[in-house]
């Protein structure tokens, strides 16, 4: 299964490490791939405020072989088809997109407009609570 975790997810999960958040890096491994857009990991950096926390947060992708920080660019016609679902383009369109093009089968977000806008059939948004009782499940 492939997943992909919304930039408001990792920094809540860094900066409270009691929440559901937190508790989701723990559920990848063999079963469960992560992969992030290079835009996501920016927007995680630019938010997070210590220095300790920045490196946690890239320890994640450096030191296994389940999580995924990917440079190439998406396909503009993805990025264009999630704008006229209506998504703002630089961001959410963009990342709606890159989880289709990537195959995600879950996008763990807490995003409003994710949550309740996004009507597609390419991946499941779910929260992470919601990401944990699933996988508890498993």
């Amino acid at each position: 299964m492939i997943i992909c975790i919304d930039s408001c997810v990792f920094i809540r999960a860094l900066q409270d490490e009691t929440s559901d958040a937190a508790q989701v890096p723990g559920t990848m491994g063999t079963a469960v791939t992560l992969v992030i857009p290079r835009l996501i990991a920016q927007e995680v950096a630019r938010n997070l405020n210590h220095p300790q926390q920045i490196k946690t947060f890239y320890r994640l992708f450096s030191h296994t072989n389940f999580a995924f920080i990917v440079d190439e660019p998406v396909p503009p016609s993805l990025v264009w088809r999630y704008t006229t679902l209506g998504l703002p383009a630089k961001a959410d369109a963009y990342i709606g997109a890159f989880a289709e093009w990537m195959g995600v089968a879950y996008f763990l977000s807490d995003n409003r407009h994710f949550l309740r806008d996004l009507q597609t059939d390419a991946f499941e948004v779910i929260t992470p609570g919601e990401f944990l009782q699933m996988r508890g499940a498993d």
